[in-house]
């Protein structure tokens, strides 16, 4: 589920996609995973020479411990849901998979905390400051892209965006799937209020870690807030997202159901494509 909900979470998403995705897609990427990660963090602080080069050993690090302890586990995940798609997935198992995979990012994430550790740690005021200075215009400037023109407008791009996703990975879709994924768009703008509202939560709770970076449990908040920012919810509107989860595995659970031959076999050839990637890199 991504959304424009806040550029706080698609940064650590986008740090979980680059090494869960990029494992995927072929050996050359995830085997330069270091330069990528320190390629999105880039975006955000301006590292001393001194930080760079502890960054540079955290991320080494850290990328040996991922090839050694999740690839096999991400594999493993593709494998089972290649095999699974070849019916349609009950509404009971498209909330497993969502669950399963959140736990796979949760954990590729946790194995990042150390390097986190120490960056954060590491940060001048003026550093700390500029990170949550970028992430408040980044959100500035989405919140309004996502408000530009008519109500009606907002819902097509965020349709088209939805089906561009879908195509990557059956190809294509016909007119009542267009029809969904509209469906889809228009109940996730109707959520913005509910999204904004956890993504100004996590935005706090990031601002937090950052302006007390010299905790000895530094590590223990950066997890927390990792499960935070994946499972994305807030006490406050537990019941909101609740809502919003079950019927998001309903339509997708349609979706699924309605897929062609061609569709799935097209999905499948995928899974099993990232799958013998791994295997390569493994290798």
């Amino acid at each position: 589920m991504t959304f424009s909900k806040s550029s706080v979470r698609h940064f650590f998403l986008s740090l979980a996609a680059v090494f869960l995705l990029s494992a995927c897609t072929n050996q050359f990427a995830y085997n330069t995973l270091p330069f990528w990660i320190d390629y999105y963090l880039s975006d955000y602080v301006d590292t001393t020479s001194a930080q760079q080069k502890q960054l540079d050993a955290d991320l080494e690090a850290f990328h040996e411990w991922h090839r050694q302890n999740e690839l096999s586990k991400i594999q493993a995940l593709l494998n089972q849901l290649e095999a699974d798609m070849a019916k349609p997935l009950s509404y009971s198992q498209i909330g497993e998979y969502h669950h399963i995979i959140n736990d796979r990012i949760q954990a590729s994430l946790e194995g990042l905390t150390p390097a986190l550790v120490n960056l954060i740690s590491s940060l001048s005021d003026e550093q700390a400051q500029a990170w949550l200075d970028i992430l408040n215009t980044n959100i500035e400037e989405a919140v309004e892209k996502a408000n530009e023109g008519s109500l009606g407008e907002q819902h097509s791009r965020r349709q088209e965006r939805l089906i561009e996703r879908a195509e990557f990975w059956v190809k294509s879709v016909n007119a009542k799937q267009k029809k969904q994924f509209l469906e889809m768009a228009s109940y996730q703008i109707e959520m913005r209020p509910v999204f904004y509202s956890i993504r100004d939560g996590l935005m706090s709770e990031l601002e937090g870690i950052l302006t007390n970076r010299k905790d000895p449990n530094l590590g223990d908040r950066i997890d927390d807030y990792f499960a935070n920012v994946i499972a994305f919810q807030s006490e406050q509107h537990k019941n909101d997202m609740a809502l919003y989860l079950a019927r998001r595995y309903e339509l997708l659970q349609r979706l699924d159901r309605h897929l062609t031959e061609s569709q799935r076999k097209a999905m499948r050839q995928k899974l099993a494509s990232y799958s013998e990637d791994i295997t390569a890199v493994l290798n």
